[in-house]
């Protein structure tokens, strides 16, 4: 159990390396859309999957915590329209 949450942990990482490493922006917003949509999902079920176990349930909420914002994220700056722009995503 220790290593699929730490595998959760990692995808964590990769989004955020992704994010402030200035990848994710020179991406197609499609592939990206759907490279942070994964990331995301995987470590929410992963997160959940844990704390379900009770298994270090502290950093499993905080793993949960942060899936659920990357997942907030990434329907904000790939689904949303801005000042009468189509979606990110569409474009």
């Amino acid at each position: 159990m220790q290593n699929t949450l730490l595998g959760g942990i990692g995808l964590q990482v990769l989004f955020f390396i992704l994010f402030f490493g200035a990848i994710l922006p020179k991406m197609n917003n499609i592939f990206g859309a759907i490279v942070c949509f994964i990331i995301s999902l995987l470590s929410l079920f992963i997160g959940i999957k844990s704390l379900k176990q009770q298994f270090k349930p502290v950093l499993s909420m905080i793993v949960i915590a942060i899936a659920i914002l990357i997942l907030a994220f990434t329907l904000f700056a790939y689904f949303s329209t801005e000042g009468g722009l189509p979606p990110l995503i569409l474009q």
